[in-house]
């Protein structure tokens, strides 16, 4: 029971996400729409290779799969992001840690 609800490895992994994130695509708004969807779109595929890591050696549940979406949320809204990038990588990552 208790390991069902130890969110440490899930909230460092929504942290370390949002770090890839942070180094790949710029949060400044002065950056026109493309080359920002051009450098999310490489941000996601570096990230795949690591989201395919975690699925195996971690079994998600709602509640950790909660915990590491708001740990990654979080993470680019206080860096300065938009909520619209931020909304749209979060579900990105919410649907390719679901994937099978």
């Amino acid at each position: 029971m208790f390991k069902w609800l130890d969110t440490k490895n899930a909230e460092a992994f929504g942290v370390e996400m949002a770090k890839m994130v942070k180094e790949m695509v710029p949060s400044d708004s002065s950056v026109n729409e493309s080359k920002r969807a051009s450098k999310a779109n490489y941000s996601k595929e570096k990230m795949q290779k690591r989201i395919n890591q975690f699925k195996e050696s971690e079994n998600l549940n709602f509640y950790k799969l909660a915990k590491l979406l708001n740990a990654f949320k979080w993470e680019l809204k206080d860096a300065g992001y938009e909520a619209k990038i931020s909304d749209s990588l979060s579900a990105w990552l919410l649907t390719t840690l679901r994937a099978k």
